[in-house]
């Protein structure tokens, strides 16, 4: 490949010395931009769609294709436009994408239900958020373009380092940082105003194309750039500029999606995949000499290797290790995927189509995870895939690496251990395949994840990831209530008062599970299921009982648990259950002061609220506590133990009621402990505009 060319104008140096400091404050405050409204609409719309980390995996769809129309955009303006009218076009566009501000969408755009979740959410990010970022994500690519017209050195990519630093830094601060002290609404009014900030920065390095000659150079300057063109890339390059960013984006995904769900359900799990994605890029492109591809394959190998074998490791570890494995790999093939783009780039002026490229790769390797794989198959076949793909590659790559100071290969050496690579294609699936245990009766994929119905000695169950979502047992107990319902369970013991005291009652369950609360339904009462996920439905009538031999009226509702029952305006509920904070995805919009103002409004004169907040990782016993003091309610907490001999699992119920309710004194329930004054002075009170997740995890 020929080398760029290394000549500067002088007036260009002098005056570039001035000039960087604005192209560097484009490249970080629009890399920032990029990265801070993804988590910021995502947690706008987030709501209206139950919390589901589908949100996220579709929002990063999103924002992945409209990163390759900004590097297109980019690069055609680039190739086609002279600087003077590059300049123009920019400044026009910009101006458009600050009159669509602000970026929070309105109540006016809550889903009803009925819509396809994936195609409702894609428009609605077109609609409020598509222009402001298709102009930020052309930033990186095109203010390299500019700065290339006083240096076509190699160092012009040093830019794309800086840019990836700015998205890494708004990455992690917007947990820690801008979500715990802004609301919502303040979080999208700082970002517009930080983005018209953005218009003004970019739009003084846009008016100085216009000093920029058509074939390089500024205007009073007398002599050109050496223009000699670039060398044109082999169509390997090119296909690898493609390939290995689909790849590494593909892998961020798959990983993401894993360890989230199956590995450690854990909130805000996904900002470590996607930081070390970034970091990967920091590292690339900052200095060549940062890339050791030997040494990256043999550490990614040895992850690999004990992801494998984790099995063998002692179980209290079993699931730090695990995550921590998933991590080093995927740390290793987006530093080797992201190194070996970032060896072979072009000379500065390809870049606009450098980058074009590696971002349609990014984007195929996010169609592939969101839209291809949720279509096709029926449950994450793309993990064991994945690694087994990466496990082979890397094999080939650590012994065709001629030395651990290298980037050179011999490909002849690699070819001479194809079927040891074969053997690690086909390794992960055997591991797969040796780990079920329990036979699959069904499984069903949808935008809101994968459900699995699975059989064993002791009966079905119903699982999402590596969550109980309710199980039957075999005949002759297949009517008992089971898991987190058991008869001595919060809400078992609360059913039977109330019973005891009401000939009928209406009761409203959000989060249907596999319908297990069913098995309390008198032929008088009335059950109301409120369902977010079509296909729960569907599992729960199929291929369990509980609602099929219920005596009681049983209507289903389609929808996210708060838009439906605002929906239902004259309902009023004996008892409303909250079943929807065990899993991985916590919806906290159901736990703000606004929902609790519905749901009291939702009960009767003497009904009770049952909420569920069994959780491994998230304390949200202050929190019910604090919400329920403040909307003049009594609060109680009623852990019950389980017994496997009957189906039931350890549980925790928050029973919420008015003051003076019978319920209080109820001697089942005399176990059931009150909200102390220090707890309620230490919990959160989490609001719609301002919540998070952080201020509940469990710290031990």
């Amino acid at each position: 490949m020929t080398q760029p060319s290394q000549s500067v104008p002088a007036q260009a140096g002098s005056s570039g010395g001035h000039s960087i400091i604005w192209f560097s404050a484009t490249t970080l405050l629009g890399a920032f931009l990029v990265f801070q409204v993804q988590p910021i609409i995502s947690k706008c719309v987030l709501p209206w769609f139950g919390g589901t980390p589908a949100v996220w995996t579709t929002c990063m769809l999103f924002f992945q294709l409209l990163l390759f129309g900004g590097y297109l955009y980019a690069h055609l303006l680039k190739t086609y436009f002279p600087p003077l009218l590059q300049g123009i076009v920019h400044i026009t566009l910009l101006s458009a994408a600050a009159l669509v501000l602000p970026i929070e969408p309105s109540d006016a755009w809550k889903p009803g239900g009925a819509e396809s979740p994936t195609l409702y959410l894609l428009w609605m990010l077109a609609s409020h958020v598509g222009l402001p970022y298709f102009v930020l994500s052309s930033t990186g690519p095109l203010v390299q373009a500019w700065l290339s017209f006083q240096d076509d050195s190699d160092r012009v990519y040093r830019l794309y380092a800086l840019s990836n630093a700015g998205s890494l830094f708004a990455l992690l601060s917007y947990p820690f940082l801008f979500e715990p002290v802004f609301s919502v609404s303040t979080q999208s009014m700082l970002w517009s105003l930080m983005f018209c900030l953005f218009v003004l920065v970019q739009g003084g390095v846009a008016i100085g194309m216009f000093r920029v000659k058509a074939g390089g150079g500024t205007e009073g300057t007398s002599e050109a750039k050496s223009a000699d063109p670039p060398a044109t890339p082999s169509w390997i390059h090119r296909s690898a500029w493609v390939a290995l960013p689909a790849l590494a984006s593909t892998m961020l995904l798959v990983v993401t999606n894993h360890v989230c769900q199956d590995v450690a359900v854990i909130p805000f799990l996904w900002v470590l995949p996607l930081s070390l994605y970034l970091i990967s890029f920091i590292v690339c492109f900052d200095s060549p000499q940062w890339y050791k591809p030997k040494a990256i394959a043999g550490a990614t190998l040895i992850a690999l290797v004990l992801i494998q074998a984790k099995g063998m490791l002692p179980g209290s570890v079993q699931l730090i290790a695990e995550a921590s494995c998933y991590m080093v790999m995927l740390l290793g093939v987006c530093l080797l995927c992201h190194g070996e783009v970032a060896r072979i780039k072009p000379a500065a002026g390809l870049l606009t189509q450098y980058y074009a490229m590696l971002s349609g790769g990014g984007a195929i390797g996010g169609l592939i995870v969101a839209v291809l794989c949720p279509t096709f198959l029926s449950s994450f076949v793309e993990l064991p895939f994945s690694v087994a793909l990466v496990s082979s590659l890397t094999f080939l790559l650590f012994f065709a690496c001629k030395g651990w100071r290298e980037t050179t290969y011999d490909w002849t050496a690699a070819s001479r251990l194809k079927f040891g690579a074969a053997v690690l294609m086909i390794a992960p699936f055997l591991t797969v395949f040796l780990a079920e245990k329990d036979e699959i009766i069904a499984s069903e994929r949808n935008f809101f994840g994968v459900l699995r119905v699975l059989k064993d000695d002791a009966g079905m169950r119903l699982v999402h990831g590596s969550t109980i979502h309710g199980m039957q047992r075999n005949a002759p107990h297949q009517s008992e209530p089971t898991t987190y319902y058991g008869r001595k369970s919060g809400v078992g013991l609360t059913l039977a008062a109330l019973q005891a005291d009401k000939p009928s009652m209406r009761v409203g369950v959000v989060g249907l599970g596999c319908g297990v609360l069913a098995s309390y339904g008198r032929p008088a009462d009335r059950f109301d299921m409120i369902e977010i996920n079509p296909a729960v439905v569907e599992i729960a009538q199929e291929h369990f009982s509980f609602m099929k031999d219920c005596p009681s009226t049983i209507e289903n509702h389609l929808g996210d648990g708060r838009l439906v029952l605002e929906r239902m305006r004259d309902a009023r509920f004996d008892l409303l259950v909250l079943d929807a904070f065990s899993s991985d995805a916590i919806p906290a919009h159901l736990l703000t002061r606004e929902s609790m103002e519905l749901y009291r409004d939702r009960l009767a004169a003497d009904g009770v609220l049952a909420i569920h907040v069994s959780n491994n990782h998230l304390n949200l016993v202050p929190l019910v506590h604090r919400l329920s003091h403040d909307a003049g309610l009594v609060s109680r907490v009623y852990r019950a133990g389980g017994d496997l001999d009957i189906g039931t699992r350890h549980s925790t119920w928050m029973l919420i009621s008015p003051e003076g309710h019978p319920l209080l004194d109820d001697p089942q329930l005399a176990d059931a402990e009150f909200a102390s004054e220090a707890e309620l002075a230490d919990a959160p009170l989490w609001t719609d505009q301002h919540h998070n997740l952080v201020s509940v995890l469990r710290l031990w």
